[in-house]
């Protein structure tokens, strides 16, 4: 093998630092990192995938629509991108195209698995079932579906299966399924590279970003010396890293390859503010409110809260409830000309809410100058200028994709959570004592964010790109790879 990629979602530097993790941080140590910034609005892996930012895939942690409507989902597949296998061209095309056989195993949204020179195990995410074992359209060959299954393979754990399906609840019990799912998908990769005698090798673990979700906030809470931690909590995050640490010293030496990359998709922190960008533009005259929907809105704040996960699954097939569960803050979608679609714990943007797009009151032609007016309306708010946020209008898209991305998109700072959870504008976000059961974690606003540096670092081999002001973010690594295999 030329080079050996291993990706672990959700990571930063920090968190191998907590002396969890000495293989790894050795690595770190000994490696050269590249700094890197994410918008956080691109798919990570898929810009590590294709070496392109979502503007040009549509690789959005959120889609509209657009079919004049306000329907919003998170899901998204690498088949969806425009021009795939033509003008876009996926790291595994480029590589068979050039002579060399690969192995990838557990990338995200990278289902159903695509036909390649070597082998390819698809990931979940971008609305992908979570299944347990291999699945016929996750496999190519499908010759290799007997040989995961044999070796008991696990294509994805998730809060729903955990808490909901298995109905788990304590700490260890829950990192303990994570550890095997890690330690199969390890054994897995290595038969099947040392069968298919791949010249490029990119296996995820995924589960680091559960692990950093669970653990972070008691971390924080840990080093301010705050009372009742939930200590078992920490333990069986510590155990689980311990386990990864493992993991990866298997993989490193099983191929000592000449190259080695240790890359993530995105960071993550803790919650520390929350801000409701619906409400700034309800201040600011770009939005009217809706009160008739008010109480589906309050059942789902209580839902959130309260209910089970298996229940709230259940529940969030009902579309009306879903559409209210996933945050979306009640507005006139007839006469508000701003709206902002809050789905998660990650930086979303404004749109305009345009006739064509979604049936709103704003003429298409209109879009840009409504844009800067908003924008501007923001960059000179008293709170926007103490807390450091900004905001600037999309440039012009010629693309397929830009129509599904935010006319205006913001930097604000890691730990700021874009959401609807509380009323004001800028509300500072005290972390609650986290229950025993730890699944209450998944319930309520969200303890953690996706933050923007993630873990780029190189070893045996220089970096043979550089960050510029017109590219700092993931696509470099795809660019990379393709310059060692050139």
């Amino acid at each position: 093998m030329k080079a050996l990629m291993i990706g672990m979602d959700g990571v930063q530097e920090e968190t191998f630092q907590r002396g969890w993790t000495p293989y790894i941080s050795s690595l770190i140590s000994q490696g050269e990192q590249l700094r890197l910034k994410e918008d956080l609005l691109s798919r990570g892996w898929d810009e590590i995938l294709t070496g392109q930012h979502a503007i040009t895939t549509g690789a959005l942690y959120d889609r509209a629509a657009l079919n004049g409507t306000h329907e919003w989902n998170t899901k998204f597949k690498v088949n969806d991108i425009p021009g795939l296998g033509k003008t876009v061209k996926p790291l595994w095309q480029v590589l068979n195209e050039r002579g060399y056989r690969v192995g990838i195993m557990n990338v995200p949204t990278t289902s159903p698995a695509p036909a390649v020179d070597g082998f390819f195990v698809s990931g979940g995410g971008g609305g992908a079932a979570v299944t347990q074992g291999a699945q016929a359209d996750h496999c190519h060959p499908k010759e290799i579906i007997p040989v995961l299954n044999d070796i008991g393979y696990i294509s994805d754990e998730r809060p729903q299966s955990l808490f909901g399906e298995k109905k788990l609840s304590r700490p260890k019990e829950v990192f303990s399924c994570l550890e095997k799912m890690v330690e199969k998908r390890t054994e897995a990769f290595i038969k099947l590279a040392k069968d298919y005698e791949i010249d490029f090798g990119f296996i995820v673990y995924r589960s680091s970003v559960m692990a950093e979700i669970f653990c972070l906030p008691e971390w924080h809470r840990h080093l301010a010396n705050t009372k009742d931690i939930n200590q078992e909590l920490l333990d069986a995050v510590k155990h689980f890293y311990q386990h990864l640490d493992e993991q990866v010293r298997i993989l490193n030496d099983f191929f000592s390859s000449p190259e080695l990359l240790i890359v993530s998709d995105h960071a993550t922190t803790v919650t520390r503010w929350h801000i409701n960008i619906n409400t700034f533009l309800r201040e600011n005259g770009f939005q009217k409110s809706s009160s008739r929907k008010q109480g589906l809105f309050k059942f789902v704040a209580t839902l959130k809260q309260w209910a089970p996960v298996s229940l709230r699954a259940k529940l969030g097939k009902i579309s009306k409830i879903r559409k209210a569960y996933i945050g979306v803050k009640p507005f006139d979608s007839k006469s508000s000309a701003a709206f902002c679609m809050v789905m998660g714990d990650w930086v979303p943007g404004v749109f305009i809410n345009d006739e064509e797009r979604f049936g709103g009151p704003v003429p298409s032609i209109d879009i840009h100058e409504l844009s800067e007016k908003i924008v501007l309306a923001f960059n000179s708010n008293p709170e926007c200028i103490k807390h450091g946020m900004s905001a600037w209008v999309k440039k012009d898209g010629k693309t397929a994709s830009s129509r599904h991305f935010p006319d205006i998109t913001f930097n604000i700072q890691d730990g700021y959570l874009i959401s609807n959870v509380f009323q004001a504008f800028v509300t500072e976000f005290i972390l609650p004592v986290v229950e025993p059961d730890i699944a209450s974690l998944v319930r309520g606003p969200s303890l953690c964010a996706k933050a923007h540096i993630p873990l780029a670092i190189i070893l045996n081999n220089k970096w043979k790109v550089e960050v510029a002001t017109e590219k700092q973010d993931l696509r470099l690594i795809y660019d990379h790879v393709l310059e060692i295999f050139d």
